[in-house]
């Protein structure tokens, strides 16, 4: 459901931001088509003129498209596969919902998201459309009227009330792989997006993640700080309290890293320094955080084992994708000629 959510507002988006180049084309369009000498292309201009827009609709366009951007720039961003996604997750959420929060909830419409049917309309079709033949078992198509205008009395309030909304409910609790993914990445480790409590309740879950690693490793025991010299004074008044290092404590003590920074790289240098908290984060950061990535695996696929490859041995076909992908590794698929 979330990643459907993602496609339907990014679609609106991208056809609305399309819609709006092509505004001045329509007009000139429709206009030309109105003096054409053929009967039909007239009558086809004057359907076009009807059915156009308005211009309180185009302008409702605008602001739709100022609210949505947001969230085609996350559905962009968040789809990569070469980079760490699941850690900058809430971090985008809480962006977007600030940007969409209503200026006054007295007047927002509560929408059933618990019903598909009712969040969304999976199948629309319009009163003058000709009607296709009824397919058994399918419920009936809603019908519109795309003649009528459109209500655009506050329009802009009340999708990004219905917005507001949806992302809280789909939403709702943050999950604690995408919390821990945001605090051992060292760009989000101070977690400015959550509560205190969140941050706090973050903090404890990644010690205690800390520690069940360092049991699977059989890493029980801390590193400690060994004094520079045996026989130094200090040395033997505190031999009986020999201070251990935490790893945790110390990554929260750190410095976050600048947002442009690649938190793989930090950690590849930083994993002497920090051996437990590095394979945790090696866990982590490599959660995608939607399946953006494996859709686009299967798409690769699919084009290696066309209808007339379909005999390829399952090795044959890895080996291919795998070539495919990484070719660009060895600086072509030709070999070197001397």
């Amino acid at each position: 459901m979330i990643a459907d959510v993602e496609t339907r507002w990014n679609s609106s988006y991208l056809t609305w931001k399309r819609l709006i180049k092509i505004k001045d084309l329509i007009d000139v369009l429709a206009s030309t088509m109105l003096i054409d000498p053929d009967a039909s292309t007239r009558r086809d201009g004057k359907r076009l003129k009807k059915i156009n827009l308005t211009e309180n609709e185009w302008q409702e366009i605008g602001k739709l498209i100022i609210i949505l951007e947001d969230f085609a720039g996350a559905t962009e961003y968040l789809g990569g596969s070469k980079y760490t996604t699941i850690s900058l997750m809430y971090s985008v959420l809480a962006i977007i919902n600030q940007k969409i929060l209503p200026d006054d909830n007295s007047d927002v419409e509560v929408i059933d998201l618990t019903s598909q049917n009712m969040a969304f309309d999976d199948d629309v079709g319009y009163e003058d459309a000709p009607e296709d033949e009824p397919i058994s078992g399918q419920p009936i198509r809603r019908k519109i009227n795309i003649n009528m205008p459109q209500n655009c009395i506050n329009l802009d309030k009340r999708v990004k009330a219905a917005l507001y909304q949806a992302m809280n409910h789909y939403w709702e609790v943050p999950q604690e792989q995408g919390m821990l993914a945001a605090l051992l990445d060292s760009r989000f480790k101070e977690l400015g997006f959550t509560s205190n409590s969140l941050h706090l309740r973050s903090q404890e879950q990644l010690r205690n993640a800390y520690q069940d690693i360092r049991i699977l490793t059989g890493e029980n025991q801390e590193v400690e700080l060994q004094p520079v010299s045996l026989n130094s004074l200090l040395a033997r008044i505190f031999q009986d309290n020999v201070t251990h290092v935490n790893e945790v404590a110390n990554y929260l003590a750190l410095p976050k890293i600048h947002h442009d920074d690649c938190p793989l790289t930090w950690w590849k240098t930083n994993k002497t320094r920090f051996p437990v908290l590095s394979k945790l984060a090696r866990k982590y950061l490599a959660i995608p955080a939607t399946s953006t990535p494996s859709e686009r695996l299967f798409s690769e696929a699919g084009n290696v084992m066309t209808i007339k490859r379909t005999q390829l041995a399952s090795n044959m076909l890895e080996n291919l994708v795998f070539c495919k992908k990484n070719w660009r590794l060895v600086g072509g698929i030709f070999p070197l000629k001397y």
